[in-house]
C-alpha cells in the first residue's frame, strides 16, 4: 500500500531528510525548499491553515540545517560531503 502525501511539498521534504547520497542531497534540499515556498505563496492567497503553516516553517528550518551541514561539514570529516541522518537530529535540537 502506497502512502498518500498531502501536500506534495511534504513528500519532497521527507525525501530530502532521508537522502543519504551527498551527491543527491543538494538537489533534494533545493527541490523541497522550492515546493515549500510555492505552497507558502498559495497559502498567502487561499488559506489560513495554521497547522500547515507551522509544518512548512519547521521544514524550512530543517532544510537550512541540512544546507549548513552540506556547506560546512564538521571539522575532521574531509571526505564527508554532508550530514548523516544521525547528525541532523543532534543539530536540530
Amino acid at each position: 500500500m502506497a502512502l498518500q502525501w498531502e501536500p506534495e511539498w511534504h513528500r519532497l521534504y521527507v525525501e530530502a531528510l532521508l537522502e543519504t547520497d551527498p551527491g543527491k542531497l543538494v538537489r533534494r534540499v533545493a527541490t523541497a525548499e522550492k515546493a515549500m515556498l510555492l505552497r507558502v505563496e498559495e497559502l498567502c492567497t487561499s488559506s489560513d491553515e495554521a497547522v500547515e503553516w507551522q509544518s512548512i516553517e519547521d521544514g524550512i528550518t530543517r532544510m537550512a540545517v541540512l544546507k549548513r551541514g552540506i556547506l560546512n561539514p564538521p571539522i575532521g570529516t574531509k571526505t564527508d560531503l554532508g550530514p548523516t541522518i544521525e547528525t541532523l537530529g543532534a543539530r536540530a535540537n
